[in-house]
């Protein structure tokens, strides 16, 4: 987490509880989200939304624990507060549990918060996770992992899986109750494809040509995109980084050989000779990415040379994307099952970056074949969020 995000984090927890009790106080039968970051978000945003278009009368309150989710989405209006969640402990998990008084909990993919999910079992709340993640390796299964495994085993009224290996896995722990049910991702990114959107100051740049899309990537995949298009200036290239401070994007704008723009230079403003000629558009603003896949003919997803897995492929290949992305992948069940299908195509350096776009610039039926199977993976993927709405009401 950057300077900028600690400040925000820290300020968005001054005088956070009087606030909650002052907003959730006076009603019952809250229905609780609660989403780590943006990506977490993303994933469980059709179920927010699914929730919403159910139960019209109902209040739900979503909290999350990162300002790259809190500060686009403080407004969203499919619920009817957004607020950062207290830090876990028992004096802040006992004020925040006697305002909301959840008749429901509903955590995303790994949240181990040991006092406020004990606090909910011991008050008999509902409480559910969606879209865990488990692999052998898994810090769920080592010997250190008996914290983990427990909330687990004992926490949860369902967790819910992506595939058949995850359940097993959970199962061979311990857990009692697991089901499979897809990742509701899909369905987002499936319906946010399939939805007329564009962007003038996209438009005006790349002037109906379609381009190379980086998303979501850290400083060493923006720096392997930039090579990439210093020996490429035929080509224009979408640069939307994970990181937007000042010095990482002027990094990326100092790298470029052929010219490159902020996105932010040009919103609300007329086009001029600068950006329609300019190599690399940097998106410097957050909320659009899923969006702008759209713009592409080919990807690379950012997040697996630094994270533990990349971020969402899925939604680049909803639109016939294909799509690479960095060594660690192996824990994201999308990236193993575009890879077997070859449409995704993991990469280590920036040489294989450069080759990757060479074959995607290089063979057109290849990139035909790519893109319809990335298309039809997510068609033939989505359904997840009717299976969660199941379980969670029904």
């Amino acid at each position: 987490m950057n300077t900028e995000k600690l400040k925000l984090f820290f300020q968005g927890r001054k005088g956070l509880l009087p606030k909650i009790e002052a907003a959730c106080g006076p009603y019952k039968d809250i229905i609780w989200f609660h989403v780590a970051s943006f990506g977490e978000f993303e994933e469980a945003r059709p179920v927010i939304e699914a929730t919403r278009a159910r139960f019209p009368d109902r209040k739900i309150l979503m909290t999350v624990f990162s300002p790259s989710v809190y500060e686009p989405m403080k407004h969203y209006d499919k619920v009817d507060w957004v607020f950062y969640l207290p830090l876990d402990s028992p004096w802040n998990v006992r004020r925040f549990l006697d305002a909301v008084r959840p008749v429901k909990a509903i955590f995303n993919i790994g949240e181990h918060w040991p006092f406020l999910l004990n606090a909910l079992r011991r008050r008999h709340i509902d409480t559910y996770i969606m879209s865990v993640r488990i692999e052998p390796d898994s810090p769920y299964l080592k010997w250190y992992g008996f914290m983990y495994r427990q909330i687990l085993r004992d926490c949860y009224n369902c967790v819910m899986v992506h595939n058949q290996s995850n359940l097993e896995l959970l199962k061979g722990i311990g857990v009692p109750e697991v089901q499979v049910v897809g990742d509701a991702r899909v369905d987002r990114v499936v319906a946010v494809a399939s939805q007329p959107w564009s962007n003038p100051v996209v438009e005006a740049w790349c002037e109906g040509k379609k381009v190379f899309v980086s998303g979501s990537t850290y400083d060493v995949e923006d720096n392997m995109t930039v090579e990439v298009a210093n020996a490429h200036p035929e080509g224009k290239f979408l640069i939307i980084p994970h990181e937007l401070g000042e010095a990482e994007v002027n990094d990326i704008l100092q790298k470029a050989a052929h010219g490159a723009v902020r996105y932010t230079d040009y919103e609300g403003k007329e086009a001029d000779d600068t950006l329609r000629n300019a190599q690399i558009l940097v998106v410097n603003t957050v909320g659009m990415l899923s969006r702008l896949y759209r713009y592409g003919f080919a990807c690379h997803v950012g997040g697996a040379f630094r994270d533990s897995m990349p971020h969402s492929v899925v939604e680049p290949a909803a639109y016939g994307l294909p799509v690479s992305f960095g060594p660690k992948y192996q824990r994201e069940l999308h990236c193993k099952d575009l890879e077997a299908l070859g449409a995704g195509f993991p990469i280590h350096n920036q040489k294989e970056l450069e080759a990757f776009y060479q074959k995607m610039t290089g063979d057109a039926s290849l990139l035909e074949r790519a893109g319809q199977i990335a298309k039809a993976y997510c068609q033939d993927s989505a359904g997840a969020t009717q299976r969660i709405m199941h379980i969670l009401f029904d």
